[in-house]
């Protein structure tokens, strides 16, 4: 069995034990944009894995050693998508798009904040979360 094959046999499998569905709903960029959805490319509903990590964290940098410093707590936001469940390039997230957690309470949004970057068959996006208002 290929690398490939065997690579690809392991996304599945941890986006059937993992994934949830998410919403990717796009969003328009640009220099004269200022934001809102994108007429060009619909939502649309997709299964993915989505990570959330917390932990916690302290000030770094200049006058960040005064000796009271805090603890903050973090949060880093993945999201995993199988490039097999991709159905067109244009239906990958970009920068900006926003994600709707489906599956979870209250069903967090979350905006792309780094391009694709891919690792074999899967496509790895960071977030931040998108504060209700």
């Amino acid at each position: 069995m290929s690398w490939a094959r065997l690579d690809a046999l392991a996304g599945r499998t941890s986006e059937r034990l993992f994934g949830e569905r998410v919403r990717i709903e796009p969003q328009a960029a640009g220099r004269v944009v200022i934001g809102g959805p994108d007429p060009d490319r619909p939502a649309f509903d997709i299964r993915a894995t989505l990570d959330i990590t917390e932990h916690a964290d302290h000030a770094r940098g200049e006058g960040s050693r005064n000796g009271s410093r805090q603890d903050v707590n973090v949060q880093e936001i993945a999201l995993l998508l199988e490039a097999g469940s991709v159905v067109a390039p244009n239906a990958l997230p970009k920068t900006g798009d926003r994600v709707v957690a489906l599956d979870r309470p209250g069903s967090p949004i979350f905006k792309i904040a780094t391009p694709a970057e891919q690792n074999g068959g899967r496509f790895l996006f960071m977030m931040v979360p998108v504060p209700v208002v």
